[in-house]
């Protein structure tokens, strides 16, 4: 069968995710003992627990704070050390490794999980997924419709701008066959696994957390920025809806658009947006912004309307950073993964009409109801999504996880 040059375009990066994917298993499975951390605590605990996350959350005091992954990782290992387990930590990837020793198996989706159902061992570990996304049908189906929504737009197709679940189908078993699954994010993100696995208490809802890094100007001057958007985001700019902040923009010039973080690696994107964004003054890029600089603080003070159009989070990070940090109205989709409805617009379809829609009818209202819509999105972010609460619900649900499974007895002694 001859493939087109128009195939082979659409196809070519799929194809190229894939090879890299095997690629990096098969590097990982080779260096596999150096990506297993053993006994991170240093604790000497009879009760042993695999983490299959990110070892490189043990290697050094202080944590980054570009991402919130590695400060996931290593509160889950101080949960299970509270607990008194030992706790070793693999690298998701990791293809050999030998799951005898221990009782429980705590991760992320990847090799690492997912080999504990096939490997032979003695004994049937407790498996708890920590899934830090939507359920994998509904992932791949919202990819499919924006895919679409843009192709109809502008008759391109820009599949190496969109976030795919790693795994596929690996993803979908995992959920389904551990013992529990404690998802980050909001009781969307949980619907999306009971809508077709309604099993009660197999699900459990664990909302996202920011990092506080700066104070927010309360003089802020809501009448000078109102019609300043904030985008902030990274990799996947179809998947998190870069496109339609830059629509928007081009469309109406009264509006200026901040984009940060934005992935520079999508070639095609930028090949296509770059050229449209140099006619325009109202759209700049910024690049990586860092979460503790005066940069950000100053966009922060300078922006009252955060868009967020993403299809698909898991509790996206970057929206709490912001809010957190700083007084703006969000504007965002129901995947965003958030419960902030009270404090701003939640669009419920991420399609350009919708988004400019919300737009416009933030443009319209008052500075006094702009500015208090901001200012509480600040103080719900500030008292709800602290990482100490984080922590604490984490805990309370990998206990009450432990003592009711059949396996806990089996295994304790």
């Amino acid at each position: 069968m001859k493939l087109s040059l128009g195939e082979i375009k659409r196809i070519l990066p799929i194809a190229k995710r894939r090879l890299a994917t095997k690629f990096v298993c098969w590097v990982q499975r080779i260096l596999s003992d150096e990506k297993l951390v053993k006994d991170v605590f240093k604790s000497g605990y009879r009760k042993r627990v695999l983490l299959c996350h990110l070892p490189e959350a043990f290697a050094a005091k202080e944590l980054p704070k570009h991402h919130s992954n590695l400060t996931e990782c290593r509160t889950a290992a101080e949960c299970f050390h509270r607990l008194g387990y030992r706790v070793d930590c693999t690298s998701r990837a990791n293809t050999a490794i030998d799951y005898t020793p221990y009782d429980i198996i705590f991760g992320i989706n990847g090799n690492a999980f997912f080999g504990s159902f096939v490997a032979k061992q003695s004994k049937e570990p407790l498996r708890i997924f920590y899934s830090v996304g939507a359920q994998t049908g509904y992932n791949f189906d919202v990819t499919a419709n924006r895919n679409a929504s843009f192709h109809a737009r502008h008759g391109l197709w820009l599949l190496e701008s969109n976030r795919y679940v790693p795994g596929g189908g690996m993803n979908h078993y995992e959920a389904r066959l551990s013992d529990a699954v404690i998802c980050l994010g909001d009781s969307f993100v949980v619907e999306q696994f009971t809508a077709d696995d309604p099993r009660p208490g197999h699900y459990r809802q664990l909302p996202a957390f920011y990092f506080p890094t700066i104070k927010p100007d309360e003089k802020k001057d809501f009448g000078k920025c109102r019609n300043n958007i904030l985008w902030f985001g990274s990799m996947g700019l179809i998947h998190k809806g870069l496109d339609i902040a830059i629509d928007f923009a081009l469309a109406h010039k009264e509006f200026t658009l901040h984009i940060c973080g934005s992935s520079s690696n999508e070639k095609d994107f930028w090949r296509y947006y770059s050229p449209k964004i140099k006619e325009v003054d109202n759209i700049i890029v910024h690049g990586f912004v860092d979460i503790e600089s005066e940069k950000f603080a100053h966009l922060l003070n300078r922006c009252a309307l955060l868009l967020n159009p993403s299809i698909s989070e898991g509790g996206a990070v970057s929206v709490l950073n912001i809010l957190g940090n700083g007084a703006l109205m969000p504007i965002y989709s129901r995947g965003t993964g958030l419960d902030l409805e009270t404090v701003g617009t939640v669009v419920e379809e991420v399609t350009y009409d919708a988004f400019e829609e919300a737009l416009m009818q933030a443009a319209a209202m008052p500075v006094e109801e702009l500015s208090a819509k901001a200012w509480a999105a600040h103080r719900l972010v500030q008292e709800n999504y602290t990482l100490e609460n984080y922590r604490n619900n984490l805990l309370r649900y990998i206990k009450e996880i432990i003592k009711k499974s059949d396996k806990y007895e089996k295994n304790r002694d």
